[in-house]
């Protein structure tokens, strides 16, 4: 589960992580306006978090969309300075219940390699 270059990333960064999975609704009924302000979105969030020196080590953001494509992980989890926010378009279906079960085992195969590298982690309503 764990790779070398992810070894190496908790070696030099050995702070308390925050895995953040992005679930997002790229399906038809975001055409438009709506897939736009999303879009926006993640550039604010971005933004935001790289004013702040803690969150932007500490954060680690990956991306699953539904919509057209199906269910798609677009982004693994990279630290929040590292992340560039994709560039979403909007059609199709609107699976979120598939989405939102691929999110949940991403969590969980990120805290689990949190583990085996030592690496504590956040948790809603819990520090480290």
């Amino acid at each position: 589960m764990t790779n070398d270059l992810t070894a190496v990333q908790f070696a030099t960064n050995p702070d308390p992580r925050a895995p953040l999975v992005l679930v997002l609704d790229t399906s038809g009924s975001m055409i438009g306006e709506p897939i736009s302000e999303l879009n926006a979105g993640l550039q604010i969030l971005k933004e935001d978090l790289e004013k702040d020196e803690l969150s932007s080590r500490r954060v680690e953001i990956a991306i699953v969309t539904f919509g057209d494509q199906g269910v798609q992980q677009v982004q693994d989890f990279v630290t929040a300075r590292d992340w560039e926010p994709p560039v979403l378009e909007a059609d199709g279906l609107t699976p979120m219940g598939e989405a939102l079960m691929l999110g949940l085992a991403l969590v969980n195969e990120r805290k689990a390699e949190y583990r085996a590298n030592g690496i504590q982690y956040y948790r809603p309503g819990s520090s480290c």
